[in-house]
């Protein structure tokens, strides 16, 4: 089995966090459908408040994955140019 995504795995909780404001937003425009229109300006506003708070965190979470997948790279070609520039030369 395959490790998962360090990307993904960074982002699940704002992802988690996301899908339940947007859960909470179905919730909020009730049951009723011809209160759908009073109910929609409060109920996005609310839905736009929460996804604007996980902004932050995914940015720095995202951030910090990236970093440490391009400082892994980079430590991949160190080590195969210090291998390529001393292997022993056949004769």
């Amino acid at each position: 089995m395959s490790d998962p995504n360090p990307l993904l795995v960074a982002a699940a909780p704002s992802l988690i966090a996301s899908l339940q404001a947007l859960q909470t937003f179905v919730t909020n425009l009730g049951t009723d459908p011809t209160q759908v229109a009073v109910k929609f300006p409060g109920a996005s506003a609310i839905l736009l408040g929460q996804l604007e708070l996980q902004l932050p965190a995914l940015l720095a979470s995202e951030f910090g994955a990236a970093q440490v997948a391009v400082n892994a790279q980079i430590g991949t070609l160190i080590t195969k140019l210090q291998a390529a520039t001393t292997a022993p030369k056949a004769a």
